[in-house]
């Protein structure tokens, strides 16, 4: 990473849980042993000093965690009542559904018993719903009007980090990625598994549905912590290529980049860089460098009339970049995101959505308020 790079969250939780083996262990029994030896506390004194540090030790790691948790892990649009809504999840288990154009909640959706990490919205066809990939090891399907829960897909591995929507030729599937190594695939309807792929390639981080060319349905994009971007048909749960050039790195975020002759496939990660793929051939057309560290989402979006593609990370700003030649359109946010209230500046999610017509791009990350930024050139 590069000198100018902030120390990303999955380090510091590292360092957290290092320091309180550490401390548990040795510190623990180092206080109580040398209370013991000069004979300040008796058997049951010493065992009860020991708990007492154990369970102080623990409230600090949970604290610890806390401080340095993203306070929005997953942004999403989600069409509902004839209008976009926003959803919105973070750490406290929660959904939240709000109305853009004016601020209010719509719903709040409760059921997870751990931190919600990814949204998306799946059309099944005959009704939206909004799905939520969370470390209870499930992934729900929701009802973002009525905040009715749908359906709970379970056995979706430890730690799902990722999900999105894919459609195959039998209709939309709902595809999760886990830390566990593995892609699964359900039915919306029925909640039924259809596939469980697992490429071996270290922690699934990202997932995304990529248009085939002549809409012959859509492959299945995962990003891997080996490095790699794999394309997979979901139909039979068979690779069908594996995109290699995140050397010293790996993807946390994909998306798809529409464009007048074909559709991109957009991956960034820990290496810095955005890079753009044809995912027809799995030749990689360009890479753009981030100068601020890891990043963790990526989006494309309407500005001043043409598709870019958004990023966001470890850095001050959303960077907006032309996919026809990779160049750096603008930097949306910039100083606003280190000095005004969007706290440190990480982003760890964003999107676009429409409010009245007009394009808007929103952030979330590290402070409890959520960015809205209108994306006019």
């Amino acid at each position: 990473m590069g000198a100018t790079a902030v120390i990303n969250e999955n380090l510091l939780n590292g360092l957290h849980r290092l320091l309180f083996r550490v401390l548990r262990v040795r510190l623990l029994w180092l206080i109580v042993l040398v209370l013991a030896l000069f004979g300040v506390l008796d058997a049951t004194q010493a065992l009860i000093t020991a708990g007492v540090i154990v369970v102080v030790l623990f409230a600090a790691r949970r604290s610890l965690l806390r401080a340095f948790a993203p306070r929005v892990t997953a942004l999403s649009p989600v069409r509902g009542d004839g209008r976009t809504l926003l959803a919105v999840a973070g750490p406290r288990r929660r959904i939240r559904v709000t109305d853009p154009a004016t601020g209010s909640a719509v719903a709040v959706l409760k059921g997870h018993r751990g931190w919600v990490m990814a949204l998306c919205e799946v059309d099944t066809g005959d009704r939206v719903l909004l799905a939520s990939a969370a470390k209870d090891r499930t992934v729900g399907l929701w009802d973002p009007e009525t905040a009715a829960e749908v359906a709970v897909l379970t056995g979706a591995g430890i730690g799902p980090s990722s999900v999105c929507q894919v459609r195959a030729p039998g209709g939309v599937l709902v595809a999760s990625g886990a830390q566990d190594g593995k892609l699964r695939l359900w039915r919306p309807e029925s909640g039924a598994p259809v596939h469980v792929m697992a490429p071996k390639a270290g922690e699934v981080m990202a997932v995304c549905g990529v248009p085939v060319k002549g809409g012959r349905g859509e492959l299945l994009a995962s990003g891997h912590t080996d490095g790699t971007v794999r394309l997979w048909d979901p139909s039979t749960g068979e690779p069908v290529r594996t995109l290699t050039g995140h050397d010293g790195g790996w993807p946390n975020a994909l998306c798809v980049v529409p464009g007048p002759k074909r559709v991109l496939l957009a991956s960034a990660g820990t290496d810095e860089r955005v890079r753009l793929w044809n995912p027809a051939t799995g030749n990689q057309l360009r890479a753009m460098k981030d100068d601020f560290g890891w990043l963790h989402a990526l989006s494309p979006v309407t500005y001043g009339g043409r598709t870019l593609l958004a990023s966001g990370g470890d850095g001050p700003g959303v960077k907006l970049w032309d996919p026809a030649d990779g160049s750096l359109v603008d930097t949306v946010g910039g100083a606003a995101f280190i000095f005004g209230p969007y706290g440190c500046g990480w982003v760890r999610a964003l999107c676009q959505i429409e409010v009245a017509g007009e394009p808007r791009l929103v952030t979330g990350g590290y402070d409890k308020r959520i960015g809205d930024w209108p994306l006019t050139a």
